[in-house]
């Protein structure tokens, strides 16, 4: 099978960072190769660049908006004015319909026999595909249900250009019955193929060579109150006080809200007790997890987490707040604890940090969950499947 992806993310060196699509359509491309598969990777971005990963074709192109600065000034101001929004939209519009251009000119001049193309919803990529390729939309976490279930502040083109390429999706693939749910309440997408993520147990695993850091709090994500990173510090403040040995490490891109911060940590005197990582390979990642006494997850909203089935397949135990994906996953308790407040982290790290017994039940359990039904074998067999029942009903 010929598979295309495209994508505005891919994880490599040569590209800029990227959030949990990125990691999960390299781990999707490397998986497809090794189960002798062709893919081309088509992204979209601030660069251009081919080469090839492991036997997957990148080839990334500049963005509309990148490209010309006259549009990207227009997007910027029309977005501004309500009277002006339909030339924004355009604007978007515009965007998508040369991202289809350069895909299908990029199709043609390689002589490419693609079979399906995969895509992400964020931003609407499809929008403008057509019906010459059969493709899917895999739902990682659109604009709209970052704005609508979550609080962010999102760009009204993207939204348009979300909700236009959903009317024209006929093959959507939810990540979570919590995906399912909220792309049928915004869009009104009529059918989903479920397809749980997954992840190489056999690369996450934890580290031997490496030592558990006692009372250490990791956690993992950008460094932004979206993700949670305000929740954990306030928690940790409270930790600290309980376990002098305690330390706080944050794993992963850091954003302005960094500066707030430091600064709340500069106030509370905890400068050496809290630690900030940046941005990580996945390589490096595995190793600092490995020494992690415990992992927390309090972000304010998520479609589904790859970096928590991760930290999961690691053995090691979880803290999460409550939101309907992570309860998919987490049975509060038993493979990991899910909290409403910042009261409740303090209560289940401690536990934690006070039974050894408790922290290794909950570790044992959480790698068994992601054994059992978020591998990736499960979800290429099922992706595969999919792919082909979609293949085969193309007209």
């Amino acid at each position: 099978m010929n598979v295309l992806i495209l994508t505005r993310e891919y994880k490599h060196p040569l590209l800029p960072p990227c959030g949990g699509t990125g990691n999960f359509d390299t781990l999707l491309a490397k998986e497809l190769v090794r189960q002798g598969h062709k893919v081309y990777v088509f992204g979209v971005n601030k660069t251009n660049i081919d080469f090839e990963d492991e036997g997957v074709q990148v080839h990334y192109t500049k963005s509309l908006f990148k490209r010309n600065f006259v549009y990207n000034l227009l997007r910027s101001v029309t977005q501004k004015i309500p009277a002006l929004l339909p030339y924004h939209f355009k604007l978007h519009e515009k965007e998508k319909q040369d991202i289809n251009a350069r895909l299908f000119a990029y199709i043609q001049k390689n002589n490419l026999a693609i079979d399906i193309i995969e895509c992400h919803d964020f931003e609407g990529l499809s929008l403008f595909l057509g019906k010459k390729i059969p493709y899917v939309v895999r739902c990682h976490g659109s604009f709209s249900v970052l704005e609508k279930y979550f609080g962010y502040k999102v760009e009204s083109g993207r939204k348009h250009c979300e909700r236009e390429a959903f009317k024209k999706a006929e093959n959507v693939i939810a990540v979570s019955r919590f995906s399912e749910q909220v792309n049928r309440e915004l869009f009104g997408v009529p059918k989903f193929k479920l397809i749980y993520n997954g992840i190489n147990i056999q690369e996450f695993q934890q580290d031997p060579t490496v030592t558990t850091i006692p009372f250490s709090i990791f956690y993992i994500g950008n460094v932004s109150v979206e993700k949670g990173a305000d929740t954990a510090f306030r928690a940790f403040t409270h930790l600290a006080e309980k376990f002098p040995l305690a330390t706080l490490h944050y794993i992963g891109r850091e954003t302005p809200y960094k500066s707030i911060l430091e600064k709340d940590i500069q106030s509370q005197s905890l400068t050496d007790k809290v630690l900030f990582h940046g941005y990580q390979s996945k390589e490096n990642i595995i190793r600092l997890l490995s020494s992690a006494n415990v992992i927390l997850f309090p972000s304010k909203g998520e479609n589904f987490s790859l970096a928590l089935l991760e930290a999961m397949a690691l053995s090691k135990p979880v803290v999460t707040s409550n939101l309907d994906s992570f309860r998919e996953i987490i049975t509060s308790g038993e493979n990991g604890y899910i909290c409403e407040n910042d009261s409740d982290f303090v209560t289940a790290v401690s536990a934690i940090f006070n039974d050894k017994i408790l922290a290794d039940s909950l570790a044992q359990k959480a790698r068994k969950t992601i054994t059992d039904g978020f591998s990736i074998e499960k979800m290429m067999t099922e992706t595969l499947a999919y792919y082909e029942t979609v293949i085969r009903n193309h007209s």
